[in-house]
């Protein structure tokens, strides 16, 4: 069934889901997500890298059907994210010298070349989003330069370098169900997109993406990027600290994080250089409960079936902080504390955890909140949360990709674009 309207769909490799929406444009710009689907794809994917391309593509597929089933169109190419420990980033400036006094699209190009050149590396792809990007005519900014009249154009680009054979799996995996790979997008940035507002954009905000195996970060000021980081670290280890602590399985230890979360007198009474130790000594046990015992589920034979539940909430804390410090000191090093006036945005499934944006903001000292999907104007309920806050990024790159594809502004790829090259390269072989 055709619906009207252009349409896009968007893929988030998680490690815990792999998540796929398929979303409309309308003619007045209003974006709709009409089809979402997730499907579990723990052990396939781990830290942003494909670990089972088989599992992968099953799970990718299971994902994808049931989002076109619910939006009722078939999409023939897909945007996707990247992420983990070995993506490298750079923020790069590329100027030119216009000759005429009137930027062309040629122009663009060689700075954009000229921006890159000291990254270039065998065996290594290059990512330069359209929406991390911004250009300047004659120190002037400017949105669109093409047509602008002047001497000099820069730009100033955000760039992802990941090896290549992260992109290759990626494209394997798009294309085992017949789709053709578009483009990617380096997760914080999609995650940027997903869930910060225009005012966050502008007066200072970081986004912290928190999810099974990695966590995101991505700063902004005054609408630029001013740094993106992956750490090889997420939910995940507060999980492990659960299940080895109280001897566990790893999926009670979810569940208890999930029901107790961080807890909130831990939040209140502990100085951020005390030790943990201390503080649970230093906590008043009547309203949350702790002096509550804690039945277990699935303990390994030998250990306690019956826990206090101090004892949940100390690993949970201490875990917890110390991945917050973790983020605190990378930004202190660069300089990117002092840009944070709207504070920080936890966003990602872990970063749902309860409490969890009540310790940031103790650790950062600026407001802190969970974000939520804040770019698209109609969303289904089940897609109203944190973990999806990437995948409605990765929507949001998607149109403005292909805008800018439409205006000539970057090379276009797709099913389309590609039918041509197999046509070119055919000719060529036989032909020419």
């Amino acid at each position: 069934m055709r619906i009207k309207g252009e349409v896009v769909g968007a893929v988030d490799f998680g490690s815990r889901d792999i998540r796929v929406l398929i979303a409309r444009k309308e003619e007045d710009g209003t974006i709709q997500v009409v089809g979402h689907g997730v499907a579990p794809g723990r052990g396939c994917i781990s830290q942003g890298v494909i670990q089972d391309l088989n599992a992968a593509q099953v799970t990718l597929k299971r994902a994808l059907a049931a989002a076109e089933k619910e939006a009722r169109v078939r999409v023939n190419s897909l945007f996707c994210g990247v992420n983990g420990k070995n993506v490298e980033t750079f923020i790069r400036e590329g100027i030119v010298k216009v000759e005429r006094g009137v930027v062309e699209q040629s122009h663009m190009g060689e700075a954009l070349d000229i921006a890159s050149r000291d990254i270039l590396a065998a065996g290594k792809r290059i990512l330069a989003s359209v929406t991390a990007q911004e250009w300047y005519v004659d120190d002037l900014r400017v949105l669109d330069p093409v047509g602008i009249r002047g001497q000099v154009l820069k730009m100033r680009v955000h760039f992802a370098r990941l090896p290549s054979v992260i992109e290759d799996n990626v494209i394997a995996c798009v294309e085992s169900q017949k789709r053709e790979l578009e483009d990617i997008i380096f997760m914080p940035l999609a995650s940027s997109l997903g869930c910060l507002t225009p005012e966050d954009i502008e007066l200072g905000a970081a986004v912290l993406d928190i999810g099974r195996s990695t966590t995101g970060l991505a700063v902004y000021r005054d609408y630029r990027i001013l740094g993106t980081q992956c750490f090889e670290w997420g939910g995940y280890h507060l999980t492990r600290d659960v299940a080895a602590g109280l001897q566990v399985s790893f999926e009670e230890a979810d569940e208890l994080i999930l029901e107790y979360g961080i807890s909130d007198e831990f939040v209140r009474n502990s100085e951020e250089d005390d030790d943990a130790e201390a503080a649970a000594e230093a906590t008043p046990e009547s309203n949350e409960g702790r002096s509550a015992r804690i039945k277990l589920k699935t303990s390994v034979h030998g250990a306690p079936s019956i826990v206090d539940r101090k004892k949940l909430d100390l690993i949970i804390y201490e875990r917890a902080k110390e991945l917050m410090t973790k983020v605190r000191q990378h930004l202190n090093a660069r300089g990117l504390s002092k840009h944070l006036v709207r504070g920080v945005v936890l966003t990602g499934g872990a970063g749902a955890i309860k409490n969890h944006a009540a310790l940031a903001e103790a650790i950062f000292q600026v407001p802190c909140r969970v974000g939520i999907p804040d770019s698209v104007e109609i969303l289904p309920h089940a897609v109203n949360s944190p973990e999806f806050s990437a995948a409605v990024g990765i929507v949001r790159h998607a149109f403005e990709h292909r805008a800018a594809a439409k205006r000539g502004r970057i090379e276009p790829r797709g099913p389309v674009v590609s039918s041509l090259r197999r046509v070119g390269k055919f000719l060529r072989k036989y032909f020419i």
